[in-house]
C-alpha cells in the first residue's frame, strides 16, 4: 500500500511538472528598458501589475465563458443587421482564429507572470512614445496612490486650454465627471469579478487616457473630438508591451474606452480585427446604440477601386433598423471583422441630457503588429455637414489588407 501510494504521489507530481512544463514560455519585451525601482515605487508597480493581472485573466473568463446559444465560448455580435433576417448576427468569439491567439498569449502572461513583469512599463515618463498620456481627473487620480505617483497630466486641464468652445465643453465634462460616469459601470455577469474602476482602482487611475480625437479635424464632430478617451494596458503601445511569445509575434491589445452621453462616433473602419465588451448600465434601453455591419452588405453602395472599395452609406430612413442597443448584460460583446464599418451613438433624440453618463468599454485589438493600424473614419457626402449623426449620408474609403 505504502509503495502504490509513493507511486501515485509520483505520478501527480510528474503530472503538475508536465503542466507547468507545458506552460512555460520565453517572452521577448517590446521596446521595455528594465529600472531600478526604490522599494517605495517597486511597491507602486506591484499594485498596479496585480490589478493588470486581474484585470486580464477576467478579460479572458468573459471570452471563455459560454453564453447564448455557444458551448464554450461567449456568443459576440458579429452583424447588427442582417438583410435577410432584419435581425443581428452572432457567432461563438473564440472560434476566431485571431482571438484564439490572443486568448493563448494572455494564458501564458497569467501562467508565468514574473517573466512577463519585466515587459511591464508603468511609463512614468508619461508618453507612450507617440502622444501623451493623461488622468482624466484629479478626482481619479485620488484613487490611487499609484496614480499619484505617476503624475500624469490632468485631461480637464488640457481641455480647459482648448480654443474651440464645442470641444472644449465636451472635454470637460467627460474627464471631470468621468469616476460618475465610470461608477455606472457593472461586470459581474460575465467577468466572474469587479473589474471595474470600483474593483481595480489601481488600474483605471494609473493607465494611461488618450484624449484620442482631440486634435484630429478627420474625426468631424466636435462631441467626438471632446468626449472620447482611450487607454491602453496590453499591447505595443501600452503597460505590458510584449515582442514576442515563444518566437509567435503577440497581436494583443487590450485596454479601454470611454464616450460621452450624446455623442456620435461616426462610421469608421481599419485592418485589425476589434473587440468591444460593454461595461455600462444604461439609464434607458436605446442609450448607447451601435452600428456593425460589413463593407460589402448589400445596405450600402460600393465601387472597386485600385487599392480597395468606395462605400456608400445613406442611413436616412434606415439607421434604426441597423443599429442595436449595448448594455452590460445583453448585447455586450461585439466582434469586427477587418474593415467591417462600425459607428458608436451614445443617446438619442429623446434622451439627450442624461446627468454624468457616457458609455464605457473594455476594448481589444487582436493584430495590433500587421497591416495598417490607423482608424479610418468615413467623411460626409456634403461637406457643409457640422455634425454626422446615424442618418448623414457618408463614404467610406476601405482599402485591401496583406493576408
Amino acid at each position: 500500500m505504502y509503495k502504490f501510494v509513493r507511486i501515485l504521489t509520483l505520478g501527480i507530481l510528474l503530472s503538475m511538472l508536465a503542466g507547468k512544463a507545458a506552460f512555460a514560455a520565453e517572452f521577448v519585451c517590446l521596446d521595455v528598458t528594465e529600472k531600478k525601482w526604490t522599494k517605495e515605487e517597486q511597491h507602486n508597480i506591484d499594485l498596479f501589475w496585480n490589478d493588470t493581472l486581474t484585470y486580464l485573466e477576467a478579460y479572458v473568463k468573459a471570452l471563455e465563458t459560454p453564453t447564448g446559444l455557444c458551448l464554450d465560448s461567449a456568443e459576440a455580435v458579429v452583424s447588427s443587421y442582417n438583410s435577410e433576417t432584419g435581425k443581428p448576427e452572432k457567432e461563438c468569439i473564440t472560434k476566431k482564429r485571431d482571438v484564439e491567439l490572443m486568448i493563448k498569449h494572455v494564458k501564458a502572461v497569467l501562467a508565468n507572470p514574473e517573466k512577463a513583469k519585466r515587459c511591464f512599463d508603468p511609463q512614468l515618463s508619461n508618453s507612450n512614445g507617440w502622444t501623451k498620456l493623461y488622468t482624466p481627473s484629479r478626482e481619479l487620480q485620488n484613487y490611487s496612490p499609484v496614480s499619484k505617483w505617476l503624475n500624469r497630466p490632468i485631461a480637464v486641464d488640457y481641455f480647459e486650454k482648448v480654443k474651440d468652445p464645442e470641444i472644449k465643453k465636451a472635454g470637460i465634462k467627460l474627464n471631470k465627471n468621468f469616476v460618475a460616469i465610470a461608477a455606472k459601470t457593472d461586470s459581474s455577469d460575465h467577468f466572474g469579478r469587479d473589474i471595474t474602476v470600483k474593483g481595480l482602482p489601481h488600474l483605471w487611475s494609473s493607465v494611461g487616457w488618450i484624449p484620442f480625437y482631440a486634435e484630429s479635424k478627420k474625426a468631424w464632430n466636435k462631441d467626438i473630438r471632446g468626449g472620447y478617451l482611450y487607454a491602453e494596458v496590453m499591447g505595443p503601445w501600452g503597460n505590458l508591451r510584449i515582442d514576442t511569445i515563444d518566437g509567435e509575434t503577440v497581436g494583443a491589445e487590450i485596454g479601454m474606452t470611454a464616450q460621452l452621453n450624446n455623442s456620435s462616433y461616426p462610421v469608421h473602419f481599419h485592418h485589425p480585427q476589434e473587440i468591444y465588451m460593454t461595461l455600462t448600465t444604461p439609464a434607458h434601453p436605446r442609450q448607447n446604440q451601435f452600428m456593425l455591419m460589413d463593407w460589402d452588405s448589400d445596405q450600402f453602395e460600393a465601387v472597386r477601386t485600385e487599392d480597395g472599395f468606395d462605400v456608400e452609406v445613406k442611413g436616412e430612413g434606415k439607421w434604426k433598423d441597423w443599429y442595436m442597443s449595448a448594455d452590460q448584460k445583453d448585447n455586450w460583446l461585439i466582434y469586427l471583422e477587418r474593415n467591417a464599418l462600425h459607428a458608436f451613438y451614445a443617446g438619442d433624440e429623446k434622451n439627450t441630457d442624461l446627468e454624468n453618463s457616457g458609455w464605457v468599454s473594455v476594448w481589444a485589438r487582436t493584430t495590433a503588429r500587421d497591416n495598417n493600424q490607423t482608424t479610418q473614419i468615413s467623411v460626409p457626402a456634403d461637406k457643409n455637414t457640422k455634425r454626422i449623426l446615424p442618418d448623414t449620408h457618408v463614404h467610406a474609403h476601405t482599402k485591401r489588407w496583406k493576408p
